[in-house]
């Protein structure tokens, strides 16, 4: 069994035996996403009070009505479009992640604030992984790992900006323009770009890769430096790449398993998925993310624990 396959499977562990941590990571971003939700659905329902009453038996969102209200909207309402229903949002997404869309400002402050969240929670979680019940306690080590953390997730997000600036617009410009040209078949053109996806999302995953690595070094060895963790996972997502790739791809294949299941009830299950099913199996699948999102974490924790302990027999045997 492989490295990565060991650490995955004792990350996944760790976290379905921790019930509570998932249910405060859900508790918590449901928090957070209140405030948005709440100043979106007062400016929805002002809108709404103008229109005329929607029969009982009506499944369907008016379109037209829908249309207008995107041309005229602003700010938070702006961003109430088709792509945030369902199966839709998270490709749209993934979408404007390698196609570097631009969101509209106002998003900067859920962005900022999810920041916060799980600076507070990758604390709290990689605490409890490492020293089970005998640990600081939930908040206590979310707290001392806050600003330090908090740190490394600005950072990480200051570098994926510079990466649009600099690596996409190289990207998807001038290299983009020449492949399109040289390319003989709408195939052939398919296949640069997607060649071009992939050289972006690897700097992008190397990118958050050292930025989780640093966050499990400053729990494991605590009393380090922000940029002495970031070095020293620098080091070891070079030194221990094939494993820690490995690992990222195999987590990744859970979240890919769950979006094919949500794509094929929504499409599949057509309107018996709407209403409160609709909605009930949208927070099933939030869930679930967060799950997979902390079975990373703590997968990446297993891996660095495993490694350094090998590092550690092979020295003692030299």
């Amino acid at each position: 069994m492989t490295p990565a396959i060991r650490a995955l499977g004792a990350g996944l562990l760790a976290v379905l035996r921790r019930p509570l941590l998932i249910a405060a990571a859900a508790l918590a971003m449901f928090a957070a996403t209140l405030p948005f939700g709440l100043i979106l659905g007062a400016e929805l329902q002002t809108e709404l009070a103008h229109q005329q009453p929607v029969s009982q038996g009506v499944t369907e969102i008016d379109p037209e009505w829908w249309q207008e209200f995107g041309e005229r909207a602003e700010g938070l309402a702006a961003t109430f479009t088709p792509m945030i229903l369902g199966f839709a949002a998270p490709l749209d997404n993934l979408s404007s992640l390698l196609d570097g869309t631009r969101r509209p400002l106002i998003l900067l402050g859920p962005y900022a604030l999810s920041i916060v969240v799980w600076a507070f929670l990758w604390g709290a979680a990689l605490d409890r992984f490492v020293h089970g019940q005998a640990g600081s306690g939930f908040w206590r080590a979310g707290v001392t790992t806050f600003l330090p953390f908090a740190g490394i997730s600005v950072i990480a997000a200051g570098l994926m900006l510079l990466l649009y600036f600099t690596l996409h617009w190289l990207l998807f410009g001038a290299i983009a323009e020449t492949l399109q040209s040289a390319a003989s078949t709408e195939q052939g053109a398919f296949a640069g770009r997607l060649l071009l996806y992939l050289v972006f999302g690897a700097a992008l995953v190397f990118v958050s890769l050292v930025a989780g690595y640093a966050r499990v070094i400053l729990v494991v060895s605590k009393g380090r430096a922000v940029a002495s963790a970031l070095t020293a996972s620098w080091r070891f997502v070079r030194a221990h790449v094939g494993s820690v790739v490995t690992l990222y791809l195999l987590t990744g294949a859970l979240f890919v398993a769950l979006l094919i299941a949500y794509g094929t009830l929504e499409v599949y299950g057509g309107s018996q998925v709407g209403g409160w099913r609709g909605v009930a199996i949208a927070q099933v699948y939030i869930v679930a993310r967060l799950t997979i999102r902390l079975t990373f974490g703590a997968s990446e924790l297993r891996l660095y624990e495993d490694r350094q302990a090998a590092a550690i027999n092979h020295r003692k045997i030299a």
